[in-house]
């Protein structure tokens, strides 16, 4: 039987849609109402950004309202913020304090709420309507019963947002505090991923004075990843949020290639933060020279041996660093300003901005301090280090050892092309010579556990504040680096070693019968990490299937094509050997129909509804090991296929039906 206020809703629904589309319409014509052609461009700019955010506005605007005891009309609770002509508020936004109840009301605690109604919606219209009572009166449909019905949903091919089911102990996470540092540590299908895009939004919106001027940042682990989550944030909303890969956070520069592990662990290493520092310093050697200049005809100069001092002076302060550069610069004109006005005397002297405004003309005052104290390009100065064996030699020595100088040079980037591992050497070259580094109010940075050392002083320097939130799970770390614990990363972040560790305990995704195949492996990887808790169950069991080892794409395609009868997302994971001798095979072919082929690594914070496991041995033999297996195994929600030729690694080889 339908509920029989649901007719009542949908009007008021209804009606919050159509403010809505004119609010939309307002956004839209912003651009008319600006005053001359920059202004308009201005606006025009703001219209596109803020009416992407009203794209996902018909999935869901209103997912709930609040009946409160002392509250005469129930709070409508939604994706955004709804007004009517009049100014009166229709929906609340969900990040809104008075939403809270939603999320964290309960019997025990109703919080002064009598009834938490929640809705079931296609598009614009309400399905159907469920009540849970919270004055003791009686009971109703739990919040349970709408997260099944969510999770056990088709996966799209981006992520949706989990406004309308977030858990008490995500809210928690999600509603945290910004200042210091927050890991939020948490297994396969935790959740991780959504916590840290709506803590991201609800900070934007809770801190806004303080966040809108110095911004939040959202980092993952590649462009795959980001354009898989892009659409969270907007179906919230929200447009004021910078979401990069990691592999994008040097502007201007782009990585076209991967490193092999042993290289980019070297030069993740923290140690390379010393080689550059030291080629920085080798390339700056100081030529002192006289500055001189005529100014109201009299020569003011300022000698060679001052110059010295002065550069002896800001070099002991505060080493090479353009900090430093910059001190010297000032100190230079201080001392010829000073020479200036001995000379002249009572004369009709020029102020200091004046004289330094003559200095500079034509490029006069450069031109000298880049004989004096020379600045080379970051990006010169990195590429020497990785293809000139004399430069990185006396950086390097005494750091690294003859072979991981080989290593290093052995890894020569092309002219204009650069792997992953080098924008963070970019990057350090960069704070190094120029001084300054692109910052943040917040930085939420995800899959953590598998950036190097180098990346995390990347971040670290986009978080001088250190509010920063640490996403990740370290039973997945397959990175170069491999960390056992928290405490092995935290130490490259600022105020690391204060940072709260929290753990997200509930699998929503990987439902029990898979969990229960990939929990074995986890005692091998991550033995101190507490397992995660399957919070669904009632799906068929992995299916095993045995294939000759050189048609194991075709077994797998032969699966993929009996999977993809189903509704859902399906993937193809398997060992980066396989992927790659896939291409031009008849086999892979229709690999190239929108069946992705993804190693474990490539799959990393993907979720599918089905997914064919491709070879496990070799995924364990491979620089991930076990924990790239752990990665594949859990990506589905639904369905697991495992391909096998070689028997299934330990601690797996178990017999197995279906085989």
């Amino acid at each position: 039987m339908t509920h029989p206020d649901l007719p009542a809703e949908q009007a008021y629904v209804d009606n919050a849609y159509a403010c809505l589309d004119r609010m939309r319409e307002i956004v839209a014509r912003a651009s008319d109402a600006a005053v001359g052609e920059v202004a308009a461009l201005a606006l025009e700019a703001w219209s596109a950004r803020r009416l992407r955010t009203f794209e996902d506005a018909d999935r869901g605007l209103c997912f709930g309202r609040l009946t409160l005891e002392d509250l005469a009309s129930p709070l409508y609770v939604g994706r955004r913020w709804v007004h009517d002509d009049d100014d009166n508020v229709l929906v609340i936004n969900w990040q809104a304090p008075a939403a809270r109840p939603f999320y964290t009301a309960s019997p025990a605690d109703p919080q002064r709420v009598t009834v938490r109604r929640r809705y079931r919606t296609e598009g614009r219209r309400l399905l159907d309507l469920s009540d849970e009572k919270l004055d003791g009166t009686g009971t109703g449909a739990a919040l349970g019963d709408f997260l099944l019905e969510e999770l056990e949903r088709s996966r799209d091919a981006h992520m949706r947002d989990i406004v309308a089911t977030i858990q008490g102990d995500q809210y928690r996470l999600i509603t945290r505090d910004p200042e210091g540092v927050l890991v939020v540590q948490g297994g396969p299908g935790t959740g991780k991923t959504a916590v840290g895009l709506h803590r991201a939004s609800y900070l934007v919106y809770t801190h806004r004075e303080r966040l809108a001027r110095a911004g939040v940042l959202v980092v993952g682990p590649n462009p795959t990843f980001m354009e898989y989550v892009s659409h969270v944030l907007p179906a919230l909303g929200e447009d004021a949020v910078e979401q990069r890969a990691v592999g994008e956070l040097v502007d201007g520069i782009a990585a076209s290639r991967e490193d092999l592990p042993d290289v980019a662990r070297l030069k993740g290493d923290p140690r390379m933060a010393e080689v550059i520092r030291r080629a920085a310093e080798i390339r700056q050697q100081p030529a002192p020279e006289d500055l001189y200049a005529r100014l109201e005809g009299a020569l003011v100069t300022v000698r060679a041996r001052e110059v010295q001092e002065l550069l002896d002076e800001a070099r002991e302060e505060l080493g090479s660093s353009a900090r430093a550069r910059e001190r010297f610069r000032m100190n230079v004109l201080r001392r010829f300003y000073e020479h200036y006005g001995r000379i002249l005397g009572g004369g009709a002297l020029r102020d200091f901005a004046e004289v330094e405004r003559a200095l500079r003309s034509k490029g006069f005052l450069g031109r000298w301090l880049d004989r004096v104290w020379p600045l080379p390009p970051a990006d010169t100065l990195v590429r020497a280090l990785l293809t000139q064996r004399a430069r990185l030699g006396e950086a390097a020595e005494g750091v690294l050892s003859g072979d991981e100088q080989a290593l290093l040079l052995r890894s020569k980037p092309a002219r204009g092309e650069w792997e992953t591992a080098d924008l963070a050497l970019l990057d350090e070259a960069r704070a190094l010579l120029a001084g300054t580094s692109p910052s943040y109010g917040h930085v939420i940075v995800d899959e953590a556990q598998d950036l190097t050392p180098m990346q995390l002083r990347m971040i670290a320097r986009r978080a001088p504040s250190g509010s920063v939130t640490v996403l990740g799970d370290i039973a997945q770390a397959t990175g170069p680096v491999e960390y056992r614990r928290w405490t092995d990363l935290l130490p490259y972040l600022p105020l690391g070693d204060e940072a709260t560790v929290e753990e997200l305990r509930y699998a929503y995704r990987v439902p029990r019968e898979i969990m229960e195949l990939a929990l074995p492996l986890l005692e091998r990887i991550a033995p101190d990490v507490e397992a995660p808790v399957a919070y669904r169950s009632g799906v068929q069991g992995p299916v095993f299937r045995r294939a000759d080892p050189d048609a194991l794409l075709a077994a797998a395609m032969e699966e993929a094509s009996r999977l993809s009868e189903q509704e859902g997302l399906l993937a193809v994971i398997a060992p980066g050997d396989l992927v790659e001798a896939a291409d031009g095979l008849p086999a892979a072919s229709a690999f190239d129909d929108g069946i992705p082929l993804l190693t474990p690594r490539g799959a990393k914070g993907l979720e599918f509804d089905h997914v064919i496991v491709v070879e496990p041995a070799a995924i364990a033999e491979e620089d991930q090991g076990l924990r790239g297996l752990y990665v594949a195994l859990t990506r589905p929600t639904k369905t697991l296929v495992v391909v096998h030729a070689r028997p299934l690694p330990p601690p797996l080889d178990t017999p197995r039906s279906g085989e």
